[in-house]
């Protein structure tokens, strides 16, 4: 996994927060959340992906 959609994620929150601070229009409000909501979804998956990849590398018999 590479940091480079981190930092694109983060970049666009950032962006749309001090669009929001200087304008105060709730459109820039709702893209920042939505940026952070991706982001946070992608580390979920990417966790997901390493839990599932250290058990079939484990030698030991995990549950599902």
């Amino acid at each position: 996994m590479t940091s480079s959609y981190f930092n694109e994620w983060l970049d666009e929150y950032n962006d749309y927060r001090r669009l929001y601070m200087l304008f105060g229009d709730e459109y820039y409000l709702e893209q920042a959340e939505e940026a952070l909501n991706s982001l946070k979804a992608f580390v979920l998956r990417a966790e997901r992906y390493k839990s599932i990849v250290w058990k079939i590398m484990s030698d030991s018999i995990h549950a599902y």
